[in-house]
């Protein structure tokens, strides 16, 4: 049973959770963080894009949010929420343990997921190898480092075709691998990337090579024997999100893309319940998360000024 109210439990310490808890601290509020497990960007060279950090490695990032939070008083917590559930008006119960441990339970007036999501990554040999500066996931972060470079680009449907066709704002040195499942792309997807001369394979991948020192990658081998030089990856296999407690609370899912509903102010379709981060549905970049969590708490902050100290 919990102790005590918090005036908002923030679940994940990504760009998102920590900025609203650095906000909510500094508005004097009882705030609780949960972190638990590695960033979506933990295998990136460095954060790019983000104004006075640009190229930090995502755990420096995120060991500095932790500090500056406990700093002002946060309170920040190692641990894997398991449950969340709304017992009355303005009062919300989150608890960790599984079942084979023990847990605890705390309680809240508002909460703020900021949970995230999960990439679907190659399952291929040398893979982790590359992972973060050859090999990438996001061209809005790391497009502008490929610049002019041989880009192989791994994925299917219609999605991958748009995918492949936007990384022609960095490179025409492209070529689409659906790994022998072409999905839903369409003899139109196929002429568009043929307009600008981007050659598409349905060979398998067997394994990528390259220099394990440098993590550059060099060569993407195919079952059949055959190799594609290029000097960097990038897929677009889709993703999933990092925990269900959305899914607990009734939350709201924006059918054009399956991530948590939020309206102006961050607030998800449940009363007392925000979402920031990549969970929502907009820009998925550590500068906009951090955005997002600061937005959240700055609502929830004025959420919970008093009748009588308003006008």
């Amino acid at each position: 049973m919990a102790e005590q109210l918090y005036d908002c439990i923030v679940i994940g310490a990504g760009p998102a959770g920590l900025s609203a808890a650095l906000f909510l601290a500094r508005y004097r509020r009882r705030v609780l963080t949960f972190h638990h497990n590695s960033p979506r960007n933990i295998y990136s060279h460095g954060v790019h894009g983000f104004l006075g950090h640009h190229g930090i490695q995502p755990t420096e990032l995120l060991a500095r949010g932790r500090d500056e939070v406990a700093a002002h008083g946060g309170l920040i917590v190692e641990g894997c929420v398991t449950r969340v559930e709304r017992i009355g008006e303005e009062h919300f119960r989150v608890s960790t343990g599984d079942g084979r441990v023990v847990g605890q339970s705390f309680d809240a007036r508002r909460l703020l997921l900021a949970t995230g999501l999960r990439d679907f990554t190659p399952d291929c040999p040398g893979f982790r190898e590359f992972y973060g500066v050859s090999v990438h996931h996001c061209p809005d972060c790391d497009g502008f480092e490929v610049t002019n470079k041989r880009v192989a680009i791994l994925g299917r449907g219609k999605s991958a075709a748009g995918f492949t066709l936007g990384m022609l704002t960095w490179t025409d040195k492209l070529t689409l691998i659906t790994n022998g499942d072409p999905g839903d792309i369409s003899d139109e997807h196929l002429a568009k990337l043929a307009e600008f001369n981007i050659p598409v394979t349905n060979q398998i991948i067997a394994k990528l090579e390259g220099d394990a020192e440098t993590n550059q990658l060099e060569l993407v081998r195919f079952e059949d024997g055959d190799a594609l030089a290029c000097d960097a990856l990038f897929f677009n296999l889709g993703t999933e999100t990092a925990s269900n407690l959305h899914e607990m609370l009734g939350c709201r899912i924006d059918e054009d893309c399956e991530l948590v509903w939020v309206d102006a102010d961050q607030q998800t379709s449940v009363p007392g319940v925000y979402a920031a981060g990549d969970l929502t549905p907009k820009s998925q970049l550590a500068v906009v998360a951090a955005a997002e969590g600061a937005m959240a708490a700055i609502h929830i902050h004025k959420s919970l000024i008093p009748e009588s100290q308003r006008v």
